[in-house]
């Protein structure tokens, strides 16, 4: 009995995947390769709202862990590296670097990128870290204060 199920073979008798047409692993009882399943599944492009009530994620945010903060977000959120990756404009192989602790995040400019990708609630991350959320641009003034 095969346990290939419609899935085409090659003249070896080695089965492939019917959408990219690769060599399917013997291991793989699916009839197509793990990539094109990971391409065809809807992602998750959006970072549940409700994480950021979780005390470990909040703490990791507080202490500015931000590979730690990553990794529990992926954890609870059920996205992926890719995901964040995508929402946040920073590359995945410099995510997983983040996490892993071989890099840290230290420039402003991508904190800011990745904490607005994440959705950071900015009552978490404070004015220092989000400045042009609540505040008008340095150097205007409210026209109540200023003068004709």
């Amino acid at each position: 009995m095969s346990a290939a199920r419609n899935t085409p073979t090659q003249a070896s008798g080695t089965r492939i995947c019917k959408l990219c047409r690769c060599r399917l692993s013997r291991y793989n009882k699916e009839d197509v390769c793990s990539g094109c399943t990971r391409e065809n599944q809807p992602t998750a492009r959006s970072i549940p709202i409700d994480i950021w009530q979780l005390p470990d994620v909040r703490q990791a945010l507080i202490n500015r862990e931000f590979g730690h903060l990553c990794q529990l977000i992926r954890q609870h959120g059920g996205v992926r590296q890719d995901d964040i990756a995508a929402l946040t404009d920073l590359s995945q192989p410099f995510l997983s670097m983040l996490e892993s602790g071989a890099r840290k995040l230290t420039n402003i400019d991508k904190i800011v990128q990745l904490l607005d990708g994440l959705q950071a609630p900015p009552e978490l991350t404070g004015p220092m870290l989000r400045p042009n959320l609540h505040h008008p641009p340095a150097g205007s003034t409210p026209t109540s204060l200023s003068r004709s």
